[in-house]
């Protein structure tokens, strides 16, 4: 396009082309493209040269002055020049219609975040009322995602995708919770979003400063396998005797690296509420092996579990909360015993310690879905099915911790 220029002062003048605004974008290189969209983020109206150069990231002087005349010449902004040395350099750009262009490269407008962000929120406000809904009252996860909400609603800076990742990692949360599953930050990741690198240094940040990741199963540091009893286990060239101490918490890891493990043990007792475990396992019965089942354990503590079992064969008794979660739980360790034709029975989580529970927690949603799966499963022993169904019919669920 041909351009005009219009002088302002002695040494000042201002460039733009005679045409229209273009109604799509010229033939831009990728290179380009990114320049111009980290450029156009920002709503303001002008631009100065300062802003633009230290807005482009790793581009170069060269690339930006040669971007800034394509869009003059194409016809998408007003430039205010300097006589400089005998030549005109441009101080400041003016947008011509900067929406149609944010438009074109897919960049949203101020009004479109702000109604995005607001839609955002809103839905999470909806979607924490209804989880607030299934509970007698607020309990800790419920508190931790409140807090983050309200930080999410007063971070007025905080960029849209930003908001969507971490609204999206508490919903992650949720479902990791709910479904009572246990693994390190890599696994949360994983499960959050498909991917182990999926969430930031930024996000796991923010993760830390609103939720107690550990508490709820995220470990950030070296996954352990916690048992008790009278067990000599034997490595290559060292011994342990948990007969020591309470309880020992063992590297996973390391477990792979056992021998031998002696006496015989007369039954595994597998616990899957911590402070119950403690009880259980300092009370040392000679012929158990009392081990904390940490909700849904991931794959490699179940190949180490299945690891031990290969070195002392024994019956299993599993002892789970009474909710449809741990009946699921109960049933992923119990095949471990099955697919060894060793048997095994739930302990202490059956109708009655359920039916005797002071508490009276409503099933939700994800509890309602987790029964009509284990209504299909055929290895579900009759004493957790008749739990299924009482818990269906009553619409509660318990935590074993309040008797055992």
């Amino acid at each position: 396009m041909d351009l005009q220029d219009r002088p302002i002062r002695r040494g000042v003048r201002e460039r733009c082309s005679v045409g229209d605004v273009p109604a799509a974008l010229w033939l831009i290189d990728p290179e380009a493209r990114a320049l111009l969209v980290r450029w156009v983020r920002r709503d303001a109206a002008s631009r100065s040269r300062a802003s633009l150069l230290g807005g482009a990231g790793g581009a170069s002087i060269e690339r930006c002055d040669a971007l800034c005349e394509r869009l003059l010449r194409e016809g998408w902004i007003t430039r205010r020049e300097t006589l400089v040395g005998g030549h005109w350099r441009w101080e400041t750009l003016s947008w011509r219609d900067l929406g149609r262009l944010q438009a074109l490269l897919g960049v949203t407008s101020r009004d479109q975040r702000d109604q995005q962000r607001a839609a955002a929120l809103a839905d999470l406000a909806d979607w924490l009322g209804g989880r607030a809904e299934g509970t007698d009252s607020p309990r800790g996860l419920e508190l931790e995602l409140a807090q983050a909400q309200a930080a999410l609603s007063a971070d007025r800076a905080i960029r849209l995708e930003t908001l969507s990742a971490r609204i999206q990692q508490l919903h992650a949360l949720a479902a990791w919770v709910d479904a009572k599953m246990q693994g390190t930050r890599r696994d949360f990741a994983l499960h959050a979003a498909g991917h182990t690198k999926s969430i930031s240094a930024g996000d796991w940040t923010w993760l830390d400063q609103h939720i107690d990741l550990e508490r709820h199963g995220i470990q950030g540091f070296t996954p352990l396998f916690w048992i008790a009893g009278e067990l000599e286990l034997a490595w290559q060239q060292h011994c342990v005797h948990l007969g020591a101490v309470r309880f020992l918490p063992i590297p996973i890891e390391d477990l792979f690296g056992i021998r031998a493990a002696s006496p015989r043990v007369a039954r595994w007792w597998l616990i899957e509420n911590r402070a119950s475990f403690e009880r259980q396992a300092a009370a040392h019965d000679p012929g158990t092996a009392t081990v904390w089942l940490p909700g849904r354990p991931s794959p490699r503590w179940l190949e180490a579990m299945a690891h031990l079992l290969t070195l002392a064969p024994a019956p299993l008794q599993v002892s789970a909360d009474a909710d449809p979660a741990g009946v699921e739980i109960a049933l992923s360790v119990g095949r471990l015993w099955a697919q060894r034709n060793l048997p095994w029975a739930p302990h202490r989580m059956g109708v009655e310690e359920w039916q005797h529970s002071q508490q009276h927690w409503p099933l939700n949603d994800y509890d309602r879905l987790t029964l009509a799966r284990l209504r299909e499963r055929r290895d579900l022993p009759q004493s957790l099915r008749t739990l299924c169904e009482r818990m269906e019919q009553d619409g509660r669920k318990a935590e074993q911790e309040q008797w055992l």
